[in-house]
């Protein structure tokens, strides 16, 4: 039986040395026990080229048959694209934490060509702006509460109040945002519909 191999993805390109270690270090320890070889990503070394260590990475995962999501994968770029990959690869994928909202996500990036990483970010880049107010509503929406809401996408419970009761007001007012929000909720009324056919 070959052996199952997995490799490690998520660790922030930013996390000290000790803090890297300590989060591959747990997640080794569980993949060991569910009998899978570890393959660990390259340790971020200070002044090392950022691009040739995600190539060196994406070679490792290529060797394996698996992929492990650490928590808060989706805000790195890098594991992002690992994520792609495995996807396309056909690779098994595992998550320490099942991601939310993915057809949100995908809506999102679709139709304004914001990942999720930028919503989660501090920008105030105006359409990044309105990508993290419709995601707010829609998560809204689909029984989130603001605490949650502010818990995933790393701001204050303030700022996604303030998102929520602003969204009407940009949705009548603001022909842009109107335009984006119209063509995300299309794209996830569409996904419930096929969603609802498959399950009759």
């Amino acid at each position: 039986m070959e052996q199952r191999r997995v490799f490690i993805s998520g660790v922030s390109p930013s996390a000290p040395p000790e803090e890297h270690k300590s989060i591959i270090g747990s997640a080794k320890g569980k993949l060991f026990a569910e009998g899978y070889e570890v393959v660990e990503p390259a340790e971020p070394t200070k002044g090392a080229d950022s691009e040739a260590q995600a190539k060196a990475d994406i070679l490792r995962l290529i060797g394996c048959n698996a992929i492990y999501m650490l928590p808060n994968w989706e805000l790195s770029d890098k594991a992002v694209l690992e994520h792609e990959i495995a996807t396309g690869l056909k690779l098994g994928i595992e998550y320490e934490t099942e991601p939310r909202h993915t057809e949100i996500k995908k809506a999102i990036k679709a139709v304004m060509g914001v990942p999720f990483s930028i919503i989660a970010q501090d920008s105030r880049n105006r359409w990044h702006v309105y990508a993290r107010m419709i995601y707010a509503h829609h998560c809204k929406k689909a029984g989130e509460n603001t605490q949650r809401i502010a818990a995933e996408i790393k701001h204050d419970e303030s700022s996604i109040g303030y998102y929520l009761r602003h969204y009407e007001s940009e949705y009548k007012y603001n022909r842009e945002f109107c335009k984006a929000a119209e063509k995300v909720a299309t794209i996830l009324s569409e996904k419930l519909k096929q969603a609802e056919r498959q399950n009759y």
